[in-house]
């Protein structure tokens, strides 16, 4: 049965994928419960596994001062050491859902593999958060880091950003706002099947794989309604960086892409414009991967992409 599950039309999909997809995940009921609903039916099932500490020699939770309030967040540190390197890390959601407590795993893995101390934005959530709230707190976050790089035991001259999905999008986003503020302090952006646009849903990714491979095209279209109500936002570049007139001077980019995933079509396209725009890049498609699956240790794939992710860091860092 499973071998009928992996052969689709457009290749093999990975069997623990087909597994999942059919038997284990379940898409948010969107009809039924509001999202705040959703996030607390999501928290009770939430991990409370402390395994990734042994991954990391500390962690140390802060928030961020800001003109909106509070940004939370999550500093993983490898080693008791000063002048670490450091990556801003952006979780996935859809501007919805996503905790710290959830990426803690990915997080803590990612700092051991990078020798790196690695910061995790809890930024403020849709809908009772619209954009352009997020992407605020994402880039208020960066340039706290910035600017308090020693005192956190990290240097301000080796700075990363890294993102999955929604988080994706946010580490286009600082990108281009550090870049039009005339502040080139990030020197690589790591893009995890990023949403780089809020305006077509009917790409070929969407059409071939917008059902029944994990997360949907109508999940998607929720998703962007909860935060960009306003269609107008949408064409935006801090929204949808895919759109964006210019995207040249921008840090050098890792794109990875997830093989049977909706958002797949928009991210080759953001990471063909960047090369276009002069901007190094290197694409990396998981032929048999679904969307999130960094996310899901139990990918072998997870780990050969944190690897992935070390080695093009290694020179920058």
């Amino acid at each position: 049965m499973v071998y009928s599950w992996i052969q689709t039309p457009f290749g093999t999909l990975h069997y623990l994928a087909a597994i999942g997809v059919r038997l284990i995940y379940e898409p948010p009921d969107i009809e039924n419960y509001s999202p705040a609903e959703l996030r607390e039916q999501y928290k009770q099932k939430e991990s409370t596994s402390t395994k990734y500490l042994q991954y990391v020699s500390s962690t140390k939770d802060t928030v961020i001062l800001s003109a909106e309030g509070g940004i939370p967040v999550r500093l993983y540190y490898p080693s008791p050491t000063d002048n670490l390197p450091i990556i801003v890390y952006y979780h996935g959601g859809g501007f919805v859902f996503g905790t710290l407590n959830e990426y803690n795993l990915l997080c803590a893995k990612l700092a051991q593999k990078t020798s790196a101390l690695v910061v995790s934005v809890d930024y403020r959530l849709a809908p009772e958060h619209l954009y352009p709230a997020a992407a605020q707190d994402a880039y208020t976050a960066l340039q706290w880091v910035y600017q308090n790089a020693q005192s956190i035991g990290g240097d301000s001259t080796r700075i990363a950003v890294v993102g999955d999905s929604a988080g994706g999008n946010l580490a286009t986003v600082v990108s281009l706002m550090a870049r039009d503020g005339s502040q080139y302090f990030i020197d690589y952006q790591v893009l995890l099947y990023p949403a780089t646009q809020s305006i077509d849903l009917t790409t070929t990714s969407h059409q071939n794989f917008g059902k029944g491979y994990g997360i949907t095209t109508r999940q998607i279209d929720w998703y962007i309604k909860q935060y960009l109500p306003n269609e107008s936002d949408r064409y935006e570049a801090y929204a949808s960086p895919l759109l964006a007139n210019d995207l040249s001077n921008l840090p050098p980019a890792l794109v990875v892409l997830a093989g049977f995933d909706p958002l797949k079509t928009e991210g080759e396209q953001y990471a063909e414009k960047l090369q276009t725009a002069g901007v190094p890049v290197k694409l990396r498609v998981y032929e048999s991967m679904i969307h999130g699956f960094a996310n899901i240790p139990e990918f072998s794939q997870s780990e050969e992409l944190l690897d992935e992710i070390a080695a093009a860091l290694e020179s920058v860092f």
